[in-house]
């Protein structure tokens, strides 16, 4: 009798009197829970925020399954986190985290062309790319240009391409960039 209630749930889903729903996961596990009924009371703007960014990223995750290159990605992570998660769900849950940029680090730049200003950035999913920019104490651009990647996965690394003879008071800033173009910025003063 037990493996037939068994069978009975395993194959059900759906709302049973308005009191439960069952959903059936990709793993195939069952969730039960109770019933949600409509709101009676008008959003705050808190959550109208968070609707607001739900919207934008299931625009997000539908464009993707138009890009055969990012669709993959996204479904190779799914497939290796072993979760009840799919490529769709992933970047929807991109979409809403920007990517986070830990440290900047500024030891080996010296003003000169060729030292280096190292930014650690990091993403739930991906970080797409970091910009530098260089501004002296006087607010004039230097320069600027995209990081590059270092083998560690973690820190991009940016090469001066032009001298910076006024070091004290310079300003480096970074924008990392993830792949829903979530960005977030970040700078130091020599």
């Amino acid at each position: 009798m037990a493996k037939s209630n068994a069978m009975v749930w395993r194959e059900t889903s759906g709302t049973v009197g308005k009191e439960l729903t069952i959903t059936k996961k990709r793993s195939g596990s069952i969730q039960i829970g109770k019933h949600r009924r409509g709101n009676t009371v008008d959003p705050t703007q808190k959550q109208l925020n968070i609707q607001s960014r739900f919207k934008m990223g299931t625009i997000y995750a539908k464009s993707i399954l138009k890009l055969p290159d990012i669709y993959a990605l996204y479904k190779a992570a799914a497939v290796k986190a072993k979760k009840d998660q799919s490529a769709y769900n992933l970047a929807v849950r991109d979409a809403f985290i920007a990517p986070e940029i830990r440290n900047i680090t500024t030891a080996l730049y010296t003003g000169a062309i060729g030292s280096t200003i190292t930014v650690r950035a990091i993403d739930d999913f991906r970080v797409a790319g970091v910009k530098v920019s260089i501004t002296n104490a006087a607010g004039v651009l230097i320069e600027q240009g995209d990081a590059a990647m270092h083998a560690n996965g973690l820190d991009w690394v940016y090469v001066a391409t032009v001298l910076n003879d006024a070091l004290k008071g310079s300003v480096i800033t970074a924008i990392a960039r993830d792949l829903p173009a979530n960005e977030t910025v970040a700078d130091v003063v020599l």
